[in-house]
């Protein structure tokens, strides 16, 4: 039951994302969409958003944010937390509004620059998961959704930079995240140690003519 709920949740998001036609304008756009999209499958009990859970209850939780869990999935009194990562390049387009197509171009979406901080809080996502999975018995497991238009998140990277262990590129990843040294950029973000080896395996999609890639975490 529980490594089956998990899975579920896990193919429902790849089903959403194949339903995604048009650019999601940020991070919430995308949470408050696949959320909808999970609650009216009518697979599960609730669909919760913007999950609190005491940081200081969970072991091994080594970060000052707090810990909130973008969607958490219910089912049978078993549970599945879903983090999600939207990281972009600029698009420009002239979208509809009010079912009116108008002649103004804007940013639908706007550039995240430092790719390696997003690999870090993705991978941080996954670190978080495991924690919670391993807190509470109910918790059945956890999915991690990575969706970009930028290319750098794929590539391998140099075994010199700063961020190679926490490297998203396809293949199998051990469980050591950490900086290779100390700079102002880490601070505050500290190495960790991931429970399990992970396999990353990138999809793509086509939104409103822009090329995105997906990567989906089972943990």
């Amino acid at each position: 039951m529980r490594g089956e709920l998990t899975e579920l949740v896990a193919a429902d998001v790849a089903a959403w994302l194949s339903t995604v036609g048009r650019l999601l304008y940020n991070e919430r756009d995308m949470q408050m969409h696949l959320a909808s999209y999970l609650l009216e499958s009518g697979k599960y009990s609730g669909v919760e958003l913007e999950y609190y859970v005491p940081k200081d209850i969970v072991p091994g939780y080594v970060w000052d944010s707090e810990l909130k869990l973008d969607i958490v999935v219910s089912r049978q009194g078993q549970y599945v937390p879903v983090e999600l990562k939207y990281k972009t390049k600029e698009v420009a387009r002239c979208p509809i509004r009010f079912g009116e197509e108008i002649d103004r171009r804007f940013h639908i979406t706007k550039t995240h620059s430092a790719p390696d901080l997003g690999r870090y809080d993705f991978w941080k996502d996954v670190r978080r998961l495991e924690l919670v999975k391993r807190r509470f018995g109910n918790v059945a497991g956890g999915v991690a959704l990575f969706l970009t238009n930028d290319g750098a998140y794929l590539a391998k990277g140099r075994a010199s930079s700063n961020n190679i262990r926490f490297s998203m590129a396809e293949g199998y990843h051990g469980r050591e995240r950490s900086w290779l040294r100390a700079t102002r950029t880490t601070v505050g973000r500290p190495d960790f140690l991931l429970d399990h080896d992970y396999s990353v395996q990138w999809q793509t999609h086509t939104m409103d003519a822009e090329i995105f890639h997906s990567l989906i975490i089972v943990i």
